[in-house]
């Protein structure tokens, strides 16, 4: 019955992300069996990016999560050259536990804002590298796997002149 909840879920996040409108660019990713220390989940945006707009993660976790937190090391590349690079704290669930994301299910995904009013200053590619950097208390390596994390999407969505 989990199984059929969850397939269900993926279904419905993968046909609602398929809907962004032509003022966001959105991609996401699918993280399997856990978030690997070792693994960054990379974007890559060909097309030329010529408007002001905020960066988003989109990331969706259900209730094997172990953390009320998560960080994250987000890098900004193009070609083998490293632009920005920026270390974040995102909280994931309030002081009662109770998930911050918003899901029908136990899936929630959380949208978590990396950029506001960013504009390109240099040509595509534009490569976007995240990965996870969460540490339990006085552990210096993380876990070697993140479970409850289902996956990261990335949406640039741009800023309307209204």
């Amino acid at each position: 019955m989990n199984t059929v909840k969850c397939a269900i879920s993926i279904l419905i996040f993968y046909l609602s992300s398929s809907c962004v409108d032509s003022n966001a660019i959105r991609i996401d990713k699918e993280i399997l069996n856990g978030w690997n220390l070792e693994e960054s989940i990379k974007f890559e945006i060909s097309d030329t990016i010529d408007f002001s707009s905020n960066i988003y993660f989109y990331l969706r976790n259900n209730n094997d999560y172990p953390f009320s937190n998560i960080f994250l090391i987000a890098s900004l590349k193009s070609n083998q050259k490293v632009y920005e690079t920026d270390t974040l704290e995102y909280m994931m669930a309030d002081n009662k536990g109770e998930w911050l994301g918003k899901g029908f299910s136990d899936i929630k995904e959380s949208k978590l804002l990396w950029k506001r009013n960013w504009k390109p200053f240099f040509s595509p590619p534009y490569i976007f590298e995240i990965k996870q950097a969460n540490r339990k208390i006085g552990q210096i390596k993380g876990d070697k796997y993140l479970s409850g994390i289902l996956s990261l999407g990335l949406s640039i969505e741009k800023i309307s002149n209204e």
